[in-house]
């Protein structure tokens, strides 16, 4: 069956580079200590203060293409290699040179143009901005297009030594499609490659296996398998209905993005409103048997969370815990939420989560705890229990907010429970951390 439902001259046709930061992490370490970005062997290391025997962040692109180190996996899988080059990573670095990166952004599209879709990578809509830089009416739109991905990637390597990998096309998925698929692994192409949609059928379709496909995980891939649909070009040439009963609108959408289709205009498409919630979560250093320990660091996560949400003004009506077990347990995961009034107490919310576990706990080993609190309302003023003391509740209140200011001023050493000093306590050792790693100085102080 051949491509006739979609007629592509009537699709949107934007000029969007889907922009990647080379190797992140590894390339600014690179920098900082004055190495070759592209020839060092290097890897951004997490260390056993945090998961025990260590993950690997980040590699260099000469550590993976020489030692086949990949991203997140284990500390003690690395080669021996008298040239590799352990560092530890530095978060608050790294968001550091985002911002200055995107800042450099701002200088080619309007703000409304660009999207920070991760911490290394951002999606630039130049379709206002393309003629400004590149007057010229006897070039091309793609010869303004690549111009323009190779002014910003010599800028961008001039003024901070980063090397980007930009993907060029017709919309945002083209781009990206062409960004993970074949503008980072062109060196001698400057890293940069274009689609369109004349490449739908030559190139989209040919993605292989499904999975290094835009938004097709394991899961959904089993999942089309299981209705006949093996590959892209199949995917795109499917019956939309079904697709639709089975996977309601995200079948409609698989089914556009593998013919090429992706009607988002950047500038008006509307931020994603998402409830509102905060949460935290760890990995714990080893497998946790006690469950007094494991009491220990939900009390300690229950905290962290209250006091972000005190720092925001909230109170929380929904509480929810994730438990991961240890690899090989019979009682697995499980993850259970429950409605509560309406509190950012630390003596309640940690009540409300160790209810949530005692409940479901069964034993087994645990390697991951979470905590997250949502239904979020801004109130001055809170409905009393008949039956609770009113000076206990009021007392416990100016305690928490005692302990977060004492805690903002003088940083989180400052004051803490004594539990935290008992076997199996996690907070003290993480309180430097940024995003559950090392941010070079700091960490649980003062975060947002």
């Amino acid at each position: 069956m051949d491509l006739v439902s979609f007629n592509y001259k009537k699709e949107p046709l934007r000029d969007i580079l889907f922009i990647d930061v080379k190797s992140f992490y590894a390339t600014v370490e690179c920098i900082y200590h004055g190495w070759d970005p592209l020839e060092t062997l290097l890897v951004v290391a997490s260390h056993a203060d945090n998961t025990g025997n260590g993950l690997i962040l980040a590699a260099s692109p000469k550590a993976k293409e020489i030692l086949g180190i990949s991203n997140v996996s284990r500390i003690d899988n690395l080669p021996d290699h008298p040239l590799l080059k352990q560092v530890p990573p530095r978060m608050r670095l790294y968001i550091k040179e985002n911002v200055l990166l995107n800042n450099l952004f701002k200088t080619y599209v309007a703000p409304k143009d660009l999207l920070i879709y991760s911490i290394d990578e951002s999606i630039l809509d130049i379709t206002y901005s393309l003629n400004l830089f590149f007057p010229d009416l006897n070039l091309s739109r793609q010869e303004k297009r690549w111009l323009m991905a190779r002014k910003i990637q010599t800028e961008v390597y001039e003024k901070t030594g980063l090397i980007l990998s930009v993907g060029i096309g017709d919309n945002p998925l083209l781009a990206k499609l062409a960004l993970d698929t074949e503008a980072k692994y062109r060196k001698e192409n400057s890293y940069m490659a274009e689609w369109t949609y004349q490449d739908v059928k030559n190139k989209v379709w040919q993605i292989d296996p499904m999975t290094e496909f835009w938004g097709i995980g394991s899961r959904t891939k089993k999942q089309l398998a299981k209705i006949g649909i093996n590959t892209i070009e199949q995917l795109a040439n499917s019956n939309i209905d079904l697709l639709y009963y089975r996977f309601g609108v995200i079948g409609e959408q698989l089914y556009h993005h593998a013919n090429g289709i992706d009607r988002t205009i950047l500038a008006e498409t509307p931020p994603t409103v998402k409830e509102k919630s905060y949460g935290n979560s760890q990995v714990l250093p080893k497998n946790y048997t006690k469950q007094r320990e494991i009491e220990i660091v939900i009390s300690e996560l229950a905290e962290q969370v209250a006091a972000r949400i005190r720092r925001h003004g909230y109170f929380t009506s929904c509480v929810h815990l994730y438990i991961g077990a240890a690899y090989g347990e019979t009682d697995g995961d499980f993850s259970h939420q429950m409605k509560i009034p309406a509190t950012n107490t630390n003596k309640e919310l940690k009540a409300h989560c160790l209810r949530l576990f005692r409940q479901y706990y069964q034993g087994q080993a645990i390697r991951h705890i979470g905590i997250s609190y949502s239904k979020l309302t801004y109130i001055k003023a809170r409905e009393m229990d008949l039956f609770e003391d009113v000076d206990n509740y009021i007392n416990e209140e100016r305690l928490d907010k005692i302990i977060d200011k004492i805690r903002a001023k003088y940083g989180f050493h400052s004051i803490f429970y004594a539990t935290s000093k008992l076997e199996g306590a996690r907070s003290l050792a993480r309180s430097h951390l940024v995003g559950g790693h090392n941010g070079g100085a700091g960490g649980m102080d003062g975060l947002s």
